[in-house]
């Protein structure tokens, strides 16, 4: 009797053990739905990166493994991912997921964080190293306040102005209005410009679109015959004389001189978008000037945006000089302040070069000066050092309170041995240039 019941206590026992192992099974090949879903929430490791949130049909099929074996967490590719919202969480993400139990499932963790993240403060002005605390306003150094173009061209408002600060190398330009250059008519602007350290200034210009532009009178400024600017500025403190350049075209020195000229400076060559240039007049016109008896000097035509180029552009002119003797300071004549932006530079970086300049020269045995004009002597080149002055100011009698040597009094005379107009100056000799 024993022995009956023990074998039927062991083949319930098989059977339901068998029964127990059936129902495992087929929930191991047959596994309900949301059993292989991974969530937000499911545990990462730091040594993960990252956390990706999958859907059921990115992960891989169910496998069975033994106890212990090292599993991977699933991965989607970067084409997989841009395909997903979101794409990936970050691990500061994660862990703010974790804190911040607020958030929905339908809400990213991002707009999360950007809900609790307060403003950024807009950031304190700071000083530029090596320069002075901007103090000043932007400066308009170009500006045409009432262009005009033609119906159906395009409006670069870079075409009429020229700005520049003190300490600022890239200052913010606001435009305030519209140009439609589709229909004629004229289009107020406000135009704004703002440094670093919140300083404005603000100019008005009209656009004026129009059908066709109208062709110009012809004719140019009043002229002056070098006889009367001999009568009326040659004394025995001063001597009279020109500036040219290949604009001259060919010049008969002696004539000039038999006119009363006493000096030539001529233009030797310059910078001009980015390339060094030798005037192409400049060989025959120090050498028929120097034969003829006249004093000469020569000016520089610059647009270095740095040191470096200041230099190499000094050893680009002192090739071209080759060691001539001259009567003047070699005259740096900076004269790009349309689209003075461009260069990246502020008017601290100007004066430098300047300085730079005149340095170089020097050191080769030259003297060297600055040419401007009045308005730009006075905004532009604010530089501790006082370097030689060549004033340009087209006035009767010059009244800037600066050191000059030389005025250049206009740009309409007319003297023999020069087919159309010239530069008239005056060297006042008692004031040194060295």
């Amino acid at each position: 009797m024993k022995k009956r019941t023990i074998r039927v206590i062991i083949i319930v026992s098989l059977s339901i053990f068998l029964l127990l192992l059936g129902v495992l099974a087929v929930r191991v090949l047959f596994p309900a739905e949301g059993d292989g879903e991974v969530s937000v929430d499911t545990p990462v490791s730091a040594a993960q990166g990252e956390v990706r949130v999958l859907s059921i049909e990115d992960t891989e099929p169910f496998q069975l493994v033994e106890a212990g074996t090292e599993t991977e967490v699933p991965t989607v590719s970067a084409d997989e991912a841009e395909e997903e919202e979101p794409a990936t969480v970050s691990e500061d993400e994660a862990a703010a997921v974790s804190e911040n139990e607020a958030v929905s499932d339908n809400e990213t963790v991002a707009d999360a964080k950007e809900e609790e993240t307060e403003p950024e403060a807009e950031p304190e002005p700071v000083a530029q190293e090596g320069l002075p605390e901007d103090t000043q306003p932007p400066l308009f150094l170009s500006f045409n306040g009432s262009p005009m173009l033609k119906t159906g061209s395009v409006f670069d408002i870079h075409k009429y102005i020229g700005y520049a600060d003190d300490v600022d190398r890239h200052v913010d330009l606001e435009v305030a209005g519209e140009v439609n250059t589709a229909a004629e008519g004229t289009y107020p602007l406000q135009i704004t410009l703002r440094d670093d350290a919140g300083h404005s200034v603000s100019q008005k210009m009209n656009v004026k679109v129009v059908a066709e532009i109208p062709s110009g009178s012809g004719g140019g400024g009043k002229t002056e015959a070098f006889s009367d600017f001999i009568a009326n500025y040659k004394t025995e403190e001063t001597c009279v004389g020109i500036d040219v350049s290949r604009w001259q075209g060919d010049i008969d020195f002696e004539k000039v001189r038999a006119a009363g000229c006493e000096f030539v400076y001529m233009r030797i060559g310059g910078l001009d978008e980015g390339e060094h240039y030798t005037d192409r007049y400049y060989e025959y016109n120090i050498a028929a000037a120097k034969a003829a008896g006249l004093k000469v000097g020569i000016y520089w035509h610059a647009e270095e945006s740095n040191a470096q180029q200041v230099r190499a552009s000094v050893d680009y002119l002192m090739g071209v000089l080759n060691g001539q003797e001259l009567d003047f300071p070699i005259a740096y004549d900076w004269e790009d302040f349309l689209r003075f932006e461009n260069h990246e530079m502020n008017l601290y970086d100007l004066n430098e070069n300047l300085d730079v300049f005149v340095s170089e020269v020097e050191k080769r045995g030259y003297a060297g000066c600055l040419y401007n004009s009045k308005y730009y002597l006075d905004t532009v080149w604010t530089s501790d050092s006082k370097h030689p002055v060549w004033l340009a100011y087209y006035v009767s009698s010059p009244s800037w309170q600066g050191d000059f040597f030389m005025w250049q009094h206009g740009c309409t005379g007319r003297i023999d041995g020069i087919n159309g107009d010239v530069d008239l100056d005056v060297w006042y000799v008692n004031k040194p240039f060295r």
